[in-house]
């Protein structure tokens, strides 16, 4: 079966990635700030969140190029 990609939403499902990482770091932030969790644990996911954000914005612009 062939099927056909529609690129807008393929961008439209990159910005949810990107808006959903965003906000478990902010999320993130705030426990921290407010002591109920661990700062070194989280910040190492805050870390990972924002490569993945930064990968994730280097294939959204690779599809608008496309």
């Amino acid at each position: 079966m062939n099927r056909q990609v529609n690129l807008k939403n393929v961008i439209e499902i990159i910005d949810e990635k990107i808006d959903g990482l965003n906000q478990q770091n902010g999320m993130g932030a705030l426990m921290v700030l407010s002591g109920w969790a661990n700062s070194d644990k989280l910040n190492r996911t805050i870390e990972s969140n924002k490569t993945l954000i930064k990968e994730l914005t280097d294939l959204r612009m690779k599809v608008l190029e496309l």
